[in-house]
């Protein structure tokens, strides 16, 4: 019998279908999964060049390339990140700890440089950042997979943005959008998670009213596949009669995360206008 394409894997189907035709990049990026536990072998620097060469091979907007990665490999900077972060530990033992920065600075430097003021709405500005930087960890997560590295993005340091800000000594213009350790995997099992129906997420022409039991039989179709998912706040919400993902996801947005998010964004001169001071620096 033939194996079913990982694309029905990732809706949750089993049905088998047949293969046509060199589909090994599509494979890889149809079969991702997060990565968190990671073998000793480190990753040489001839890997790391071409992984950062996949990232910077993302589209740009207008080519901007608004975007910088710190390759954290100093053991005093992974301790303390440990230290703000235990839980997240395993990212921060990775092999390789890479932070992604949305990153403005360099490019009002090329401004200071030619005698241009920089003059670019600064929410724009920051959108245009943040999916230049997006794509490009995309790009870098795809070449990784490809070639047997497993990654897990990490978002958690935005919990604490500005303390991350000084620990990577990011000037003003530069901000952390998230940070993705790597590694070879260990022991892990190949597990597809399915995603929601393109039935909710693709619209033609026009956005289309949510049919929830759609949501609904995407939560069961997530449980048969992952079993129940860890219910989120419990100490705020209670145990739900039945965890599922889309009860994770109204308990999640119901509670104030990161609420210094947009000031530190502000000290770090994003959103603020020219000629405004500094919050609180």
């Amino acid at each position: 019998m033939n194996k079913p394409l990982t694309e029905h894997l990732r809706y949750g189907s089993l049905n088998p279908v047949p293969k046509n035709g060199s589909r090994r990049t599509l494979d890889t990026i149809l079969s991702h999964q997060s990565c968190r536990t990671f073998s000793d072998q480190p990753i040489n620097d001839e890997i790391k060049q071409l992984l950062f060469a996949a990232a910077q091979s993302a589209p740009s907007k207008s080519n901007l390339q608004q975007y910088s990665f710190i390759d954290v490999v100093s053991p005093l900077i992974r301790a303390k990140l440990v230290q703000m972060f235990p839980s997240t530990h395993w990212a921060f033992d990775a092999p390789m700890l890479v932070f992604v920065i949305g990153d403005t600075h360099r490019t009002q430097q090329i401004n200071l440089a030619r005698n241009h003021e920089y003059r670019w709405e600064r929410t724009d500005a920051f959108l245009n950042t943040t999916v230049d930087a997006s794509l490009a960890l995309a790009f870098m997560i795809a070449a990784a997979e490809g070639i047997g590295i497993g990654t897990c993005p990490v978002s958690k340091v935005r919990e604490s943005t500005d303390s991350v800000a000084r620990l990577l000594e990011l000037p003003e213009g530069a901000f952390p959008i998230c940070a993705c350790a790597l590694g070879y995997p260990k022991n892990q099992e190949q597990k597809i998670l399915p995603r929601l129906p393109q039935s909710v997420v693709i619209h033609r022409d026009t956005y289309q009213p949510l049919n929830l039991k759609e949501i609904d039989q995407y939560d069961k179709t997530l449980n048969r596949v992952a079993g129940p998912p860890k219910a989120r706040y419990p100490e705020k919400f209670g145990e739900p009669e039945k965890s599922t993902w889309s009860e994770n996801v109204a308990r999640q947005t119901a509670v104030l995360e990161r609420p210094d998010f947009r000031d530190t964004c502000e000290r770090l001169g994003l959103f603020r206008e020219q000629g405004q001071q500094p919050i609180g620096d």
